[in-house]
């Protein structure tokens, strides 16, 4: 049997360290949360946003359910079936001037699943945004609803926080970044500047039978979804200056297309990852984006760069919950957190580390 991750209860203590052994190389603040929402571009559906960022205010643990409402029950049932942390909830905005990250998750996903992520950059100066992507007809894999909705949503996330009476004043925006996980790799790199071609997926799916489980998902649903992308408009947001990519989908990218993102991005991918294989996607990236550096996280899963859920939970999260066997999902984490903000601290920096393809090696390196 696969060993569970260690509980989320640890999640607070994690970060707390993780702030302590970072209070000498740069400044750190609390972390203030409170969520809006707002209305997708291509159907018109409202979706939730979870904003993080940096405060003076002292926290306290925050029980949050995955819908983004308070859990009212007692502590100690919530600590079970929503997903805490330690924030000023509603708190005013810290006085500075700060980036922006939005953050997508991958496909059945929420705003909540890197969670720990968001934090970790908070209290680096940081203003983080998470959607929880629309669902449209209940199927977030493939069709116009992700092929441009996802990136179009991306962009208005960025808008309201840029608008926001709150945060709006506090924003350099020659500082804003992208992190995806999976499909949200996929919205990443769009936005970016990575024109998507319908018809991709088919053509490796037909190419590479060995890529069973990609290639499944969905089924016949996903692939009439597909049929529905006849066109995609121009989805790059020149605004984004940075991304980073956790087991990202890249088949529905031309390598003509790839070598278009001007932008650094920080790729990861895992080596026992069964649904974005190594071979099709993180290599494929470290050849072709022109400014890439590519991780093998050795040992990890798919879903090993999401948060650790609450143990209730993990019964209900099923595969999204469960790392190969070994593999520690948290001690991971506290690692590549670190490392991504360490990333945007760089390239989002002018003059920062310019990430070029002569001073990076052409594959994943393994850690």
């Amino acid at each position: 049997m696969r060993r569970m991750p260690r509980s989320a209860s640890l999640l607070p203590v994690a970060l707390l360290l993780w702030i302590a052994s970072t209070a000498e190389a740069a400044p750190s603040w609390n972390v203030g949360y409170r969520t809006i929402a707002l209305q997708d571009a291509v159907t018109g559906e409202s979706f939730p946003v979870a904003l993080w960022y940096p405060t003076a205010a002292a926290p306290a643990s925050l029980f949050v359910t995955g819908s983004l409402s308070r859990c009212g029950l007692p502590a100690i049932v919530c600590r079970g079936i929503a997903f805490e942390m330690p924030v000023a909830q509603n708190a005013p905005v810290a006085a500075g001037a700060f980036g922006v990250i939005v953050v997508s998750h991958g496909a059945a996903g929420m705003a909540l699943l890197h969670r720990d992520l968001a934090m970790a950059l908070a209290v680096q100066g940081y203003v983080v945004a998470a959607p929880t992507h629309p669902r449209g007809k209940g199927d977030d894999i493939t069709g116009v609803g992700v092929w441009v909705g996802r990136p179009k949503q991306v962009s208005r996330v960025i808008d309201a926080v840029l608008e926001d009476g709150d945060l709006g004043a506090h924003i350099e925006r020659v500082r804003i970044g992208v992190v995806g996980h999976s499909n949200g790799g996929y919205t990443a790199l769009a936005v970016a500047g990575s024109r998507p071609s319908p018809g991709s997926e088919a053509a490796h799916c037909r190419t590479h039978p060995d890529d069973a489980k990609f290639c499944g998902q969905g089924g016949a649903a996903t692939r009439e979804a597909a049929r529905e992308v006849v066109s995609v408009p121009e989805l790059r947001d020149p605004r984004v200056r940075s991304i980073v990519l956790m087991a990202p989908n890249a088949v529905r990218f031309t390598d003509d297309a790839l070598a278009r993102v001007t932008v650094p991005a920080l790729v990861y991918a895992a080596e026992k990852d069964d649904l974005t294989r190594v071979q099709y996607h993180g290599e494929r990236l470290a050849k072709t984006l022109p400014r890439a550096d590519c991780v093998l996280v050795k040992g990890g899963g798919h879903f090993s760069f999401l948060t650790s859920f609450p143990w209730a939970l993990k019964i209900v999260a099923g595969e999204g919950a469960r790392d190969p066997d070994g593999f520690d999902r948290d001690a991971f984490h506290q690692v590549m957190n670190r490392e991504i903000v360490d990333f945007f601290n760089r390239t989002l920096q002018p003059g920062g580390d310019p990430l070029s393809r002569n001073a990076r090696p052409r594959s994943c390196r393994a850690r």
